[in-house]
């Protein structure tokens, strides 16, 4: 498979959505279905489905630069959900009844993460400034200030949103037993 930067060097559109095609073919995903753990996040009867691949800034940029933005995301969307149904999820699209795409521009636009990264920092840093073993999860909302804690895309690593998402459910049920236990704030 050519790289993408060879065929956007040629400024042909629509083979460079035939090469994303086939890299969302080959590339692979992360699915989660946060309602599992939590069914109070989705109608009775109903989930969610966040689906997650890795994808470069530069192309999605490129996509942009030339207007085509809003088609490339929904390009992505179809393909994903045709590619589920055609092998994981059989008759998928019938059951989607909302979706939307969020891209690396999206991370950079909208959490300031520089070209879209998932994480922030460099893996290969001797330190890591955050919590890093998953089983101690629970201590990256910990601060040393008494009564304080905190959250965010930074305070476990990997980084990023879902991480900033789950540090303040964290922090959040840590606030709320205190409240209704004074005294055992830890």
């Amino acid at each position: 498979m050519p790289d993408w930067k060879q065929i956007a060097a040629d400024g042909k559109m629509e083979e460079l959505l035939l090469w994303l095609g086939n890299y969302l073919e080959r590339t692979t995903y992360e699915i989660s279905c946060p309602s599992l753990c939590d069914p109070a996040l989705a109608p009775v009867g109903k989930t969610g489905v966040i689906i997650s691949t890795l994808m470069d800034y530069a192309l999605v940029k490129m996509f942009s630069d030339a207007g085509e933005y809003e088609r490339y995301k929904n390009y992505c969307k179809d393909k994903i959900i045709q590619i589920l149904e055609n092998t994981i999820f059989p008759e998928f699209a019938k059951s989607v009844r909302f979706s939307m795409c969020a891209t690396p521009m999206t991370l950079a636009e909208k959490i300031g993460n520089d070209n879209g990264t998932i994480t922030g920092w460099s893996f290969s840093n001797s330190i890591i400034p955050s919590e890093k073993r998953f089983r101690k999860i629970q201590n990256s909302v910990r601060t040393p200030v008494k009564d304080m804690m905190q959250c965010g895309q930074w305070t476990f690593s990997p980084g990023g949103l879902p991480v900033c998402i789950l540090t303040g459910r964290l922090a959040a049920k840590r606030a709320e037993k205190a409240l209704k236990t004074p005294g055992k704030w830890k």
